[in-house]
């Protein structure tokens, strides 16, 4: 019995309570069927902080002059699907996604838009150094505006990136450091901050479009972190009791293509006694080069313990494992280890 007979059988025995029912049935069950043979299709597509999708890739384009731009399709059999303001790593690059919607309940549709620049900036509160990839493009070149003379010293940035706990607190007269003229870094701040047009409260989901112009530099912007209006965490205010420990078999090292590692975080009191009731949380922090890369896979996490897996072909990349734990009752707990990624032999 041939392929097809089968696939025409399948497709025969796909019911609905009404004609719309058995259509949406039918449609699905093709896109199932053939979308991997498309020549677009591409497998395991990592949206950051969510996993993999497989999905169709296309009709690449370049949008307002100079954005990269693509259409992509996906099953809604696929075990996630993607939202406005979610981050594709796909091929090296990091794409934001400015448009999704639920085609006629067959197909996840949208497009992604390529970022071209990794923000980074200090949280008010905890100072913490907080960064995402975002698109950020020259207003102007969408030729809206080809009359306006734009002078040195008034230079404009339009930016979209994901709408979140983070981006939530900026403000007007926000600023950041951006690009380097002459060794010197060119800071900007906010002039205009639009978290409605592009997020969708009722979904929860969005992105965040800003504006900023050319700003002066001031004495506290950090020119190395490029972090502007930096503040030093003064170690006075964080409260240390008691020991956190991260153990692991052997060395610090995951085989490249090998067997999964564990490590664990083990938390001790002022006495040295250990602790077992802190609930730590862990943190991967990737160099620029392989800045939130899916070649480091995070397999689970169960109670204090981590594993991990490196890719087939990667080799060299050293990270640091951060574990951290703020509990009530014995306070505030802190460690790092640098961890590099080995060939098998």
């Amino acid at each position: 019995m041939s392929a097809a007979f089968d696939r025409m059988k399948a497709r025969e025995t796909l019911t609905g309570k009404n004609v719309r029912e058995s259509m949406v049935n039918n449609t699905k069950y093709f896109i199932d069927t053939f979308m991997p043979d498309d020549p677009s299709y591409k497998e395991n597509v990592e949206i950051l902080g969510k996993g993999f999708i497989n999905l169709r890739m296309n009709n690449y384009k370049l949008v307002q002059g100079n954005t990269p731009q693509m259409d992509i399709q996906a099953s809604l059999s696929e075990d996630i699907t993607f939202r406005l303001g979610d981050i594709f790593f796909y091929e090296d690059g990091y794409w934001l996604c400015v448009d999704s919607n639920n085609r006629h309940d067959c197909l996840r549709v949208g497009k992604i838009e390529e970022c071209n620049y990794f923000l980074q900036w200090q949280n008010p509160k905890t100072l913490e150094i907080i960064g995402r990839w975002c698109s950020i493009r020259d207003p102007y070149s969408s030729g809206l505006d080809e009359n306006k003379t734009v002078t040195f010293g008034n230079a404009r940035y339009r930016i979209k990136l994901p709408h979140d706990e983070e981006t939530a607190l900026f403000h007007i007269d926000k600023r950041f450091l951006i690009d380097v003229a002459n060794g010197e870094p060119i800071p900007h701040s906010i002039i205009k901050y639009d978290s409605v047009t592009n997020r969708y409260t009722a979904r929860d989901e969005g992105f965040l479009v800003i504006n900023l112009k050319e700003s002066q530099i001031e004495k506290d912007d950090n020119w190395e972190l490029m972090i502007a209006n930096y503040k030093d965490s003064p170690e006075s205010d964080i409260q240390r009791i008691g020991l956190c420990e991260i153990i692991y078999k052997g060395e610090p090292v995951i085989k490249s293509g090998g067997s999964p590692k564990t490590f664990a975080a083990v938390f001790y009191d002022s006495n040295g006694d250990e602790i077992t009731t802190v609930i730590p949380s862990w943190e991967l922090i990737f160099p620029p080069e392989v800045q939130n890369s899916n070649q480091i896979r995070v397999l689970s996490q169960t109670d204090n313990e981590i594993t991990m897996e490196a890719g087939k072909w990667t080799k060299g990349i050293k990270f640091l494992l951060k574990v951290s734990a703020d509990d009530s009752v014995f306070g505030y707990f802190e460690n790092s280890i640098e961890v590099e990624v080995r060939g098998i032999i």
